[in-house]
């Protein structure tokens, strides 16, 4: 099976020896954060909770996995905070880009640096499913029971504990403080978790914050040292285990489905979804998909190429542009992503199944929110999903996003 995204770094008897090194560590980090994310929203976009109650026993497994989503993307923002300081944001002398067709991932692949190979999928919540992603976020002490001698990395952790060595080793070659590890470009407000984890992103000016920053993904789920009570690997535990369940209860309060009750509880999207794989106003609704999750990708990388214009304090002018483009990276996911996806997999497609967000990369030309405009407004789309209008609808809410160039 091909992996998810392209490959960058390969492990050295050695460690991490040079910026090089470091850099191409950091990129593959970067790529594997992102490659984790689509198939954790697709699974809790596939449960229908819409309009259910949700007093059921514990959280709801649709708010686990979309805070478990939103704590990948804070991630991705620690691992390229750690890019910006340590001057490590270049590969081949390509400069790394989230919307990039080298770093979006392509499902079914296999995850990088990960022995032995474990493939994602984006498909309907089941606990197999749920038991993939437990994989995915699998305890050191678990998996060091099976581990065998490589020259390549078995887990995320060890991966992260290569890259949190070198950043030691070469520490005498960065040039860390404020005035050198430039934190201005760094993403480190306007990230919001209603679900859970640390309220922001950790701005990196020295070898201590750097490897802060990667002890909180660590920490948070991907090779946890420890079975922490909310690593992702517990929280995936309490969804299989249906502590945090569907969310529809009967008269007694018991819970009336489970992540396994079939089409009643689960739409029954497609495994894998292409927009190629589907013909008019849904190949459109799924493009528009694609450009959501792309303009949220872009919108990052516009972000860490604006510096903030205000000090370091966490107070920022309505004025200013960065934290516009801060507050617009959750916002676009929510406002934008979410209810589109929530459109295709209440869709039907044939043969007993439904649509689902496709994930993919799209073409936003230099305006990426004037092609979510333009998407949107296609009279064939508009006719066949009304409610995409309206006075809070999605068009309304692409409105409000940030308009940048790429």
């Amino acid at each position: 099976m091909p992996h998810l995204t392209a490959r960058s770094a390969v492990r050295a008897t050695d460690g991490i020896t040079t910026l090089d090194e470091l850099a191409r560590h950091l990129t593959d980090a970067a790529r594997i954060e992102l490659s984790t994310i689509p198939p954790y929203l697709y699974a809790a976009y596939s449960l229908k909770t819409s309009g259910y109650s949700q007093w059921a026993q514990g959280a709801s497994a649709q708010r686990t996995l979309i805070g478990i989503a939103i704590e990948e993307m804070l991630h991705m923002a620690l691992v390229r905070n750690v890019m910006v300081a340590t001057k490590c944001e270049t590969v081949d002398g390509k400069e790394f880009r989230f919307y990039d067709t080298d770093t979006i991932p392509a499902y079914p692949g296999d995850m990088l640096h990960r022995l032995p190979p474990l493939t994602l999928h984006t498909q309907r919540i089941s606990t197999a499913a749920i038991e993939g992603f437990m994989e995915v976020e699998l305890p050191e002490s678990k998996q060091q029971q099976t581990r065998k001698p490589s020259d390549e990395y078995h887990t995320l952790g060890e991966l992260y504990d290569a890259i949190g060595k070198g950043i030691v080793a070469l520490s005498g070659r960065i040039a860390w403080g404020l005035d050198n590890t430039r934190w201005r470009q760094q993403y480190r407000r306007g990230y919001w978790n209603q679900w859970g984890g640390p309220p922001k992103p950790l701005p990196v000016v020295d070898q201590g914050s750097a490897l802060d920053a990667l002890y909180v993904i660590v920490e948070q789920g991907e090779g946890a040292p420890d079975e922490q009570e909310d690593s992702h690997y517990q929280k995936f535990t309490r969804v299989r285990d249906h502590v945090d369940g569907i969310g529809v209860v009967d008269e007694s309060g018991q819970q009336k489905y489970t992540i396994d009750s079939g089409d009643e509880a689960v739409w029954p999207v497609v495994t894998d979804p292409k927009a190629t794989d589907f013909t008019g106003p849904v190949r459109t609704l799924a493009e528009l998909s694609d450009a959501a999750y792309c303009y949220v990708l872009a919108l990052l990388d516009k972000l860490y190429r604006t510096p903030a214009d205000d000090p370091m304090g966490n107070d920022a002018g309505p004025e200013s542009v960065r934290y516009g483009l801060e507050r617009g990276f959750v916002a676009a996911m929510q406002g934008v992503l979410s209810p589109v996806a929530g459109l295709l997999v209440a869709t039907p497609v044939g043969g007993g199944k439904n649509a689902g967000p496709t994930f993919g990369y799209y073409d936003l030309g230099a305006r990426p929110k004037q092609a979510l405009q333009d998407l949107c407004v296609r009279p064939e789309l508009m006719a066949a999903y009304p409610q995409l209008g309206g006075g809070d609808g999605v068009l309304h809410q692409i409105s409000l996003l940030p308009d940048f160039t790429l």
